[in-house]
Formats: C-alpha cells, sequence, structure tokens
C-alpha cells in the first residue's frame, strides 16, 4: 500500500520563534496544536494557513474514502537564520520524518514564499506528486496595499530582504558620482553645494540601510554586553577605549596635516588626510581585536587564531592603501615617493595576504585532523 505525506515547510521557523513549536510535528492532531499556537501568538502569519490548507487536504483524503494509514500530515521547520543553516536543519526534521512515516510519494503545501528553495531539498528525498501554494485573502483597496506592506516592513526579516538592497544601490550610485565630484573638484566648498542632491541620496540610503538591519536593536544589544562586560570588569572594554582613542588620534593628525600643505585641490587635501590617519586606525582597529582575543583567552583559555590572519590582512591592507596612495600623492606634487617604496609596499601587502591565506589552510587542516582524533578543543 502505497502512503502519502503531506508535507507543510517553515523554511524561517515561524512556529518555533512565535508559537515555541518543537518540530517535526506528525500527525493531525498534534498539527492542529501547533497551528493553534502559532494562530494565537501571530494571527496573520501566512504558515498558520499553510498548515490548515494541509490538515484540510488531510480531511479531504478521508472523506474520499482513502484507507486509514495511507496518508499522514506533518509539519518541518527551519532556522530564524534563513539560508545553509535553516536549509541544514529542514534536511535533518525531513530525514526524521521519512523515517516514521515511510512515504511513497508526498504532496508539499505552502505559501508561495520560500517554494522554490525547499522543492529540490524535498523532491531529492521523495518523490513529490502534487504543490498546492495557499494565498491569504486580503482587504482589496488602497488600504488593503498600505496595511499589507505595513506587516511587510514590520517583520526584521522581510524588511532586510527587500529594503537592503535598494540602500544599497542608492548608497553605490551616489557615491560613485561624488567620488567622481570629489576627483575632479578644484574647490571643497563649491564641490559639497553641487553635490547636494547625491548627499541627500546618499543619506536616504544610509537611513534605509539602518532600518532594513534593525540597526537600533543591534546597537540595543550591543550597549547591553559591553555594560555587562565593564560590569564584569572585561579587558574588552579597556583595550576598545585604547582603540578608539588611538582612531580619534589618528583623524586628528589627518586634520592638522592639512594646515602644513595649502591646496585647494579636494583630491589633494584627500590624499593628504589618508596618508597621515591611516596607520593610527589600522592600530586601533588591531587594538580593539586584541582585547576581544584576550578577554576570550582569559575566561575560556582558547586561542583564537582567526585574530592572527585578520591582523595580517589589517597590515596587508595598510601596505596597499599606503603604496597606492603615496604612488597618487607623487604625482599630485606632495612629494616624491620612490618607485622602489612604492612596490615594496604593494608587493609587501600582497605577500602579507597570501601569508594570511597560507596560515589559515594550515589551521583548517590542523583542525581537521584534531576533530577525526577527537580533539574539542576551539582554536578557530
Amino acid at each position: 500500500m502505497k502512503k502519502t505525506l503531506i508535507l507543510v515547510v517553515d523554511r524561517d521557523d515561524d512556529f518555533g520563534a512565535k508559537g515555541s513549536v518543537k518540530t517535526p510535528v506528525i500527525g493531525i492532531d498534534a498539527c492542529a496544536e501547533a497551528a493553534t499556537a502559532l494562530g494565537v501568538a501571530d494571527p496573520e502569519d501566512s504558515d498558520t494557513n499553510a498548515l490548515y490548507a494541509a490538515m484540510n487536504i488531510y480531511r479531504e483524503m478521508e472523506k474520499d474514502g482513502e484507507p486509514a494509514g495511507s496518508f499522514e500530515v506533518a509539519l518541518i521547520c527551519g532556522d530564524q537564520k534563513v539560508g545553509y543553516k535553516s536549509d541544514g536543519k529542514i534536511v535533518d526534521e525531513l530525514n526524521e520524518v521519512l523515517d516514521k512515516v515511510n512515504p511513497n510519494r508526498a504532496i508539499l503545501v505552502g505559501d508561495g514564499a520560500e517554494d522554490e528553495y525547499v522543492y529540490p531539498i524535498i523532491s531529492s528525498r521523495v518523490s513529490i506528486d502534487s504543490v498546492r501554494k495557499v494565498y491569504v485573502k486580503q482587504a482589496p483597496g488602497v488600504e488593503g496595499t498600505f496595511y499589507i506592506i505595513q506587516k511587510t516592513l514590520s517583520d526584521p526579516q522581510k524588511r532586510e530582504r527587500f529594503l537592503a538592497p535598494v540602500s544599497w544601490i542608492l548608497m553605490l550610485i551616489s557615491s560613485i558620482y561624488i567620488a567622481a565630484g570629489l576627483i575632479i573638484a578644484d574647490d571643497l566648498s563649491d564641490f559639497f553645494i553641487s553635490s547636494t542632491t547625491l548627499f541627500i541620496v546618499f543619506f536616504i540610503g544610509v537611513m534605509l540601510a539602518l532600518y532594513s538591519y534593525s540597526v537600533d536593536e543591534r546597537l540595543r544589544r550591543a550597549k547591553d554586553k559591553w555594560a555587562e562586560r565593564a560590569k564584569r570588569g572585561s579587558v574588552t572594554v579597556i583595550f576598545s577605549i585604547g582603540g578608539l582613542a588611538l582612531m580619534a588620534i589618528g583623524v586628528v593628525i589627518g586634520f592638522i596635516s592639512l594646515t602644513d600643505y595649502y591646496t585647494t585641490r579636494t583630491l589633494q587635501r584627500l590624499v593628504l588626510f589618508v596618508c597621515n590617519a591611516l596607520w593610527p586606525v589600522l592600530f586601533g582597529i588591531i587594538l580593539i581585536m586584541g582585547g576581544t582575543l584576550l578577554d576570550r583567552y582569559m575566561n575560556s583559555h582558547v586561542i583564537k587564531y582567526r585574530f592572527i590572519t585578520h591582523c595580517l590582512d589589517i597590515v596587508a591592507i595598510g601596505m596597499l592603501l599606503t603604496g597606492a596612495f603615496d604612488f597618487v600623492g607623487s604625482n599630485l606634487d606632495l612629494g616624491s615617493a620612490s618607485m622602489t617604496i612604492v612596490l615594496f609596499e604593494i608587493i609587501g601587502g600582497f605577500v602579507l595576504f597570501i601569508a594570511a591565506l597560507v596560515l589559515q589552510h594550515i589551521v583548517k587542516e590542523a583542525m581537521g585532523i584534531e576533530e577525526k582524533e577527537g580533539t574539542k578543543d576551539e582554536v578557530l
């Protein structure tokens, strides 16, 4: 006797996050409880309707006289962090359901939002005979449209998915035009006046990015985390203050350097500022990372070797930028930089990048050997 599995997949785990439902859920009664839990927590979530639609198919198969035990309904969920993590969890729960139900075919029920992503995962393990998409009826007219938009933007995941690309496009396009205007500008004040519209577009892009990535909530969590670290006397706080102070010193040095060389050309002023502020800022970043590493080692006696590769990457970036700006500065009458020194800085930057990649590869191979031998010490 062939057995049919009526399957609902919630890729972003709304059932678990909102309704506290433990998945996988198998059986009509258990699915009814899961649908009620999410429906009470968020009555407007379309995943609730998808599960009700699956239960409706189950009831229709009962009415059609299908043999008892020849069909079953189940719910599996992924993870709030949609991507490889959620898909891996879907695979694990799907395998668990298949082991328990042992179906010959499946009916996939969804709200249409993630079907194109989960369909290959399901079809690679069980034959899908039918796909049903559930669309929730909405109020017609402009008010209904504004309501849908409002509910979409209130969801952090949907907000990041739809608004973040728009914000990056606005910032990228405006940045290109701003950079081009900055290079050819002869006077900084005239440049800002003529580029007012571009700066407004860039500002709108920044605000959209802050909103789409929920930066306010992330900053609030970071604030609570730093407050906790400060209470327990974490060295991270001290190193971070020192790093920020060093970065501020670099910025001040960059501005002071502008007074030592009079020029009205915007590009010359920019090159002067970067050349003098670059290394204090980079060393400030390394100091902050060093504090995090030391705090981690003091609390868990774990050495994060990735810190070394990141430091090499930062120094490599500094050398490449130094070489590039020395070359540009020599062509802008800001001093004569020897081509030997410029080549040494650029080649040295590439060598450090390669060294960081090789070190990371060696450490990963060593970790792979240790994992096979049963070592649980975390070094990455």
